[in-house]
């Protein structure tokens, strides 16, 4: 029954999604992930159900001060190495 299932190409794809954008489903991706070798039909509800609050939080994002300010970064680059 789960054989016809694309389960680990699932968990894959929420495992990506994870850690490049949303790190807010992570504990939910490691715990299906967990039964990756024998995934069960209740495994693949949950596998459904992050899908389902993925779609449901698409359009929501963060934002901080003001909404048009645009993004400063800054970086220490100049190639030295530090020394003990």
């Amino acid at each position: 029954m789960m054989h016809d299932v694309p389960y680990c190409k699932a968990v894959g794809a929420l495992n990506w999604a994870a850690l490049a954008t949303c790190p807010d489903i992570t504990f939910a991706v490691v715990t299906v992930a967990c039964f990756a070798a024998d995934p069960g039909p209740a495994h693949w509800e949950a596998v459904k159900q992050i899908f389902c609050y993925l779609l449901g939080t698409c359009n929501l994002w963060l934002t901080y001060g003001e909404v048009s300010s645009p993004l400063e970064g800054y970086a220490d680059a100049d190639g030295s190495i530090a020394e003990d």
